[in-house]
């Protein structure tokens, strides 16, 4: 894109908004935006371990060692019990933040906006290698890796090794973890289930890092002794398939689609075909550019619906429940607007019930009413404060904290994920 800054590396991809989250030569976060084909800049701050679970949503770490979370509404800090060196942002909208503390390791986790630590664990003290398998983290230290589950900080079994750490990568399931160690011949693989090496690949010689194929099938392995090639690992045969002639960069070589790998050879960017590495295409003066490979059906024609004015109707609009009688089912409360979008992009929620129910996205059930409706005051997602509804299981009440209805699990998906809360969706029996 024509005056946009050159890129360091890329932080993650928000395929909802066509947002792409990098950093640029100078160190400093931005956010291109693919629809309105501008770069902004995400903040002018200093930030270290810049990280993304979603690509919207950015978590760096400031000179003082405190948390800040950019996003397109508005930031955020936190300040752990000690400095931060290391963030885990997860899927569910929480925060795994390590730091060192008094000789050793302490994670905290947290869950945004709340000033309140969730979970702490200890651990010994770690090197900066590290790697998230699935729900678990694990980090290098002397003698293998040691662990903890993400959602609770909970310990994992330790894995031995007989030398020291010098890449980890694991699979897109999550259910291996390829573990380079310094000066040695093999990979070693190890089971997250079993927690114990499994399985090894013989190289030809050592390797400083290593690159996973999003697809699973192959790893791109960086010779020690090398800097124009790369070595392919097929995952499923746990073997080197060859070796292919390429410039080790921040962004290549990569895994492109239509199962071929893009190499900078020169100054020219060829595309090798993984299994027989056949050159299959070759983009001339490539290797000038920045490539990030990412799948994206955002430029899909809209909805004529989409662009539909938003109309309601007052007169059978139901005031919000007291304390004292809460219907089970609100359905003429309209469904708060997305983030960032007008009111004119957010369609009318009768029209466009599903046959099955509308979908709903509920942050609380609890058996108190009170307890339900002191959750509900501390929740504000884009401008609006979920609501308290009573429903029956058998002869139990329950009340749970709700918005919506939502014409689309999507659509309901969207907003659970804007409340940085835990929640789930469930859809209403019509």
């Amino acid at each position: 894109m024509e005056g946009a800054p050159a890129i360091a590396r890329t932080l993650g991809f928000d395929p909802d908004y066509g947002v792409l989250a990098f950093v640029d030569d100078k160190g400093q976060p931005r956010r291109l935006d693919l629809r309105a084909g501008e770069v902004r800049t995400a903040s002018k701050e200093k930030l270290a371990s810049l990280s993304t679970a979603n690509g919207s949503d950015l978590y760096g770490i400031t000179t003082k060692g405190t948390l800040a979370r950019i996003t397109p509404a508005g930031d955020w800090s936190f300040d752990p019990p000690a400095p931060a060196t290391i963030l885990f942002p997860q899927t569910n909208g929480s925060v795994v933040i390590a730091g060192s503390e008094s000789g050793k390791t302490s994670l905290w986790l947290i869950q945004p906006t709340d000033d309140e630590v969730v979970q702490v664990a200890s651990l010994p003290r770690v090197s900066k290698i590290h790697a998230q398998v699935g729900d678990r983290i694990y980090f290098a230290v002397d003698s293998g890796l040691v662990g903890v589950r993400s959602r609770d900080l909970k310990p994992v079994k330790s894995v031995r090794l007989k030398m020291p750490v010098e890449a980890i990568v694991p699979t897109p399931s999550g259910d291996r973890l390829f573990v380079a160690l310094a000066g040695s011949r093999t990979l070693s693989v190890i089971d997250r289930y079993s927690e114990t090496v499994t399985e090894s690949v013989e190289l030809p010689g050592a390797v400083t890092e290593l690159r996973m194929d999003p697809l699973g099938q192959y790893i791109l392995a960086r010779p020690e002794i090398s800097t124009d090639s790369a070595w392919v690992i097929g995952i499923g045969s746990d073997r080197v398939n060859g070796s292919i002639a390429t410039e080790w960069r921040a962004d290549l070589p990569g895994f492109a689609p239509g199962g071929s790998i893009a190499v900078a050879h020169g100054s020219d960017v060829d595309f090798v075909d993984a299994t027989t590495f056949a050159v299959k295409s070759t983009v001339a003066n490539g290797a000038q550019d920045y490539w990030y490979f990412v799948a994206w059906n955002g430029f899909r024609p809209r909805l004529a619906d989409l662009d539909r004015p938003v109309t309601f109707d007052t007169a059978r609009a139901i005031p919000q429940p007291d304390s004292s009688a809460i219907p089970a089912h609100n359905d003429s409360i309209p469904s708060p607007p997305l983030r960032d979008a007008s009111p004119s992009m957010v369609p009318t929620p009768r029209e466009l019930t599903p046959a099955g129910g509308a979908y709903m996205v509920s942050f609380a059930a609890v058996l108190s009413e009170q307890k339900a409706t002191e959750s509900a005051q501390g929740i504000v997602v884009n401008g609006v404060k979920p609501r308290v509804v009573r429903t029956q299981s058998g002869s139990t009440t329950i009340y749970r904290v709700v918005l919506g209805p939502y014409a689309t699990r999507e659509e309901a998906d969207r907003v659970g994920r804007d409340s940085r809360r835990q929640y789930w969706i469930y859809q209403e029996a019509r």
